[in-house]
């Protein structure tokens, strides 16, 4: 720095003597100080920076981690209201299930606590048993269409056989035309997600989109809930009736929550349901 310090010195009592004009001492030290200034003011911030991050490195830790306790709380606040919006969403739905069906008595929703293993019929249980007002052969069903009946039953945990299993037949129609079938499941088409509208005239009009609905003609299923929708039309082996593939309304492989409707207009007997 002061071989530096020379050198400007001389440089600038060069350019003085040659130029033929004077400069002032101080305008002349200031001239050759000032790199060396903002040099030092540099560094001196540096090192001031670097002193208190050592000082008050404990203090910045706890505020960093009290900040993240905070930005996860948060999180986790946002989370729960995420989840508490869709639940109260889904009930909204089961509410206008009971306004649009008056005749329907309904528990309270219940939360599907896992699926049958290895079930390609995708069987699953819900926290609801007989101390809920469940019983056998009660229709299962979503805010979005028909998924089961109750086929094994405890006092707080009962199973749901879903429409896929070949186990089920329900008496169903078109929304449109009331062409009438039975729908009911198939290893082939399950596997799919799929079930079959079975016995429909081969002449069939029954075309894709088409919703099917329940008849509540077998007093096991109330009448006019949505099943499904049509996903394909084709002729059986015989040749003699069409059958129609049914995507269902339901998404039976992510259930969350379901009702049980326990009673409806035209209700069967269990002995009646079960034969």
């Amino acid at each position: 720095m002061l071989c530096l310090l020379a050198l400007l010195t001389g440089i600038m009592l060069y350019a003085v003597f040659i130029g033929g004009y004077t400069i002032s001492a101080v305008g002349l030290f200031k001239t050759i100080t000032a790199p060396l200034q903002n040099l030092s003011n540099a560094i001196s911030e540096r090192v001031e920076y670097g002193l208190d991050l050592y000082r008050n490195a404990e203090n910045y830790y706890q505020e960093n981690r009290e900040l993240r306790q905070e930005i996860n709380k948060i999180h986790t606040q946002l989370a729960d209201y995420e989840e508490t919006k869709a639940e109260l969403e889904r009930l909204e739905a089961f509410i206008g299930i009971k306004e649009k069906h008056s005749d329907y008595s309904m528990t309270a929703p219940f939360d599907v606590i896992g699926y049958v293993t290895n079930d390609i019929y995708l069987s699953f249980m819900i926290d609801g048993g007989s101390e809920d007002g469940i019983s056998l052969y009660d229709t299962v069903v979503s805010d979005l269409g028909l998924v089961g009946v109750i086929t094994e039953l405890s006092e707080h945990v009962s199973t749901v056989t879903t429409i896929l299993s070949p186990e089920l037949s329900v008496a169903a129609c078109t929304s449109s035309s009331r062409e009438k079938g039975v729908l009911t499941g198939s290893v082939a088409l399950a596997s799919e997600g799929l079930c079959k509208l079975e016995y429909l005239e081969k002449d069939t009009d029954l075309k894709k989109e088409k919703i099917i609905l329940t008849t509540g003609e077998n007093g096991l299923f109330p009448g006019g809930y949505v099943i499904g929708y049509v996903k394909d039309v084709a002729m059986d082996d015989t040749g003699l009736t069409a059958y129609a593939s049914i995507e269902p309304a339901s998404d039976l492989k992510n259930l969350s929550m379901v009702v049980v409707i326990t009673d409806f207009n035209g209700k069967a007997e269990h002995t009646d349901a079960e034969s």
